[in-house]
């Protein structure tokens, strides 16, 4: 009977293409199987290797052909499943990497919620998960995107994506990767959005960043440029947040140029 009732659990739920599921989900699906018994078996499972346990009960399908102890699910999908009812989006640079600005994969999703998630940082078999969280101001311009053939995840537009990197550079492996990142998206990006959301963002040094990048790297200048460069307000904050408290002030942009800025050049144009 166990060994019957944990093949189906596998079937039912590949059969809906839902790798991932809680324990919450077994119990809705067999609703006449106690749920002791059903707890029992899924830690069977686990012990014979066709689930991994991601979580308090969070579980994830091995596939067939892999082996439990060194298979590595998408992570993606995995935050989907931990931030079930909850309002989330995978962000900064786990959302560039979604949109294919970044050719270096990072041992980290980054989640951004409007929920105070403690503790931030959460390790699941090596790789870090850890929670951004946005007030409702910034909590905005995300939508469900394509990840695989079967499955959407909540994710950061293009433009908002760009806006939370000149936001929040340390978490988009500091200045240089969200350089690659502007100049990547230069020919894809709803530059009317991209605009919008920097000041709907409301970040003066997040409308500096991208207005000093956008120079440094030679982009076309527009109307919505200029606008913004009259309203940049004081101050003189880091142009890199990876970077220490050194470097000269640019009056320009109102920036302290804390990193070398040829080599965010260099490794554009290299």
């Amino acid at each position: 009977m166990k060994s019957e009732l944990s093949w189906d659990i596998i079937k039912r739920f590949s059969g809906i293409d839902q790798d991932c599921f809680s324990f919450h989900d077994i119990l809705r699906e067999y609703p006449k199987t106690h749920r002791v018994q059903l707890s029992k078996i899924l830690s069977g499972m686990v012990d014979n290797g066709m689930l991994i346990k991601l979580n308090r009960n969070l579980y994830h399908i091995v596939p067939a052909n892999m082996d439990a102890e060194s298979y590595i699910p998408d992570w993606h999908l995995v935050a989907k499943y931990l931030m079930k009812g909850k309002d989330y989006y995978i962000g900064y640079y786990s959302a560039m990497q979604i949109h294919g600005l970044i050719t270096q994969p990072s041992l980290k999703e980054i989640v951004v919620t409007n929920l105070q998630i403690k503790p931030s940082i959460k390790k699941i078999r090596g790789t870090e998960f850890q929670y951004v969280y946005h007030t409702n101001v910034r909590f905005f311009g995300y939508k469900n995107t394509w990840i695989s053939q079967h499955e959407k995840v909540a994710v950061s537009e293009l433009e908002k994506t760009i806006v939370d990197a000149v936001s929040r550079p340390n978490l988009c492996g500091g200045l240089t990767e969200v350089g690659k990142a502007i100049y990547e998206s230069r020919t894809k990006i709803n530059y009317t959005k991209l605009f919008d959301y920097l000041t709907r963002n409301d970040m003066q040094v997040a409308k500096k960043r991208y207005l000093f990048l956008s120079d440094l790297l030679g982009l076309e200048w527009s109307s919505y440029h200029e606008g913004m460069m009259n309203n940049l307000g004081s101050g003189y904050p880091l142009l890199d947040t990876t970077g220490l408290e050194q470097g000269r002030w640019d009056s320009k942009f109102g920036l302290r140029i804390n990193v070398d800025i040829e080599t965010i050049k260099n490794s554009i144009y290299t």
